[in-house]
């Protein structure tokens, strides 16, 4: 779920701010949009209102420019292992839908440029954020072995995420590229609510669970957060830098 969450935070700032050449050298570009001052202040405002404009636009995507609807964004399958305490074991997610992600708002955008190198840091906020699918899990609670399977449903609202990267400019292509180094996302929640079935034989039994889970979410999720960072950090650097490779930023920056 805390996985879910990141990515989301993060994919939307792909599919929102580039779009996807027709081929690798068939860069094509919003014509609509400013190209922003590389000045430190107006290059951060001008990258603020490009992703705030092209949010709700892009959510049933765009055929031409290849971009796929991200409303809701489908996952196929989602896993990490999981380790804390009395807690070991490893957690499948599959075929999870999320909703929610057209209403996404960057607050704050900093934004350096210097000698080819790049620091960006963005706060963005989604009033409301549900997901849905199907899980299975392999779980040792203490001395009990516990292997659940079935479908749930999260609702998050106030979704605040501050993500961090640092990078750097490169040419291809007679055009400039821009590739990541680092990543770093923080999502906080205002509340959270679980639904799910077949975490125990007994439907009466998982509503227990489920009422503690619901009580006590916070938690919950300030434990995971920070133990599943190490498998889902590294795969969101991986996605980006490959979706960059595509995406000239000539477009967005006056020379």
């Amino acid at each position: 779920m805390h996985y879910t969450i990141a990515v989301l935070c993060l994919l939307v700032s792909f599919h929102c701010c580039f779009s996807v050449p027709a081929s690798p050298r068939d860069y094509k570009l919003f014509a609509d949009l400013p190209k922003c001052s590389t000045e430190e202040d107006q290059l951060s405002d001008c990258v603020k209102h490009i992703f705030n404009t092209l949010t709700p636009r892009l959510k049933d995507g765009n055929e031409e420019l290849k971009i796929p609807p991200y409303e809701p964004l489908v996952l196929n399958r989602t896993s990490f292992q999981y380790s804390s305490g009395n807690v070991n074991g490893r957690i499948t997610m599959r075929n999870a839908k999320l909703s929610g992600f057209s209403t996404n708002v960057a607050k704050e955008v900093n934004v350096k440029l210097k000698d080819g190198k790049v620091k960006l840091r963005m706060v963005t906020f989604m009033p409301k954020l549900n997901i849905a699918g199907h899980y299975k899990a392999d779980l040792q609670v203490n001395q009990l072995q516990l292997k659940p399977k079935g479908e749930f449903n999260v609702t998050l609202t106030n979704v605040e995420a501050t993500t961090i990267t640092d990078g750097e400019v490169y040419e291809k292509d007679g055009h400039r590229f821009f590739r990541m180094k680092n990543i770093d996302s923080n999502p906080k929640i205002g509340d959270l609510h679980i639904k799910a079935n077949g975490i125990f034989q007994d439907p009466e039994l998982d509503q227990i669970a489920l009422n503690v889970a619901n009580q006590y979410w916070r938690d919950i999720y300030g434990i995971m957060l920070p133990e599943t960072r190490q498998y889902w950090q590294p795969l969101l650097l991986r996605m980006f830098n490959e979706a960059l490779e595509l995406v000239p930023i000539d477009g967005f920056l006056k020379d």
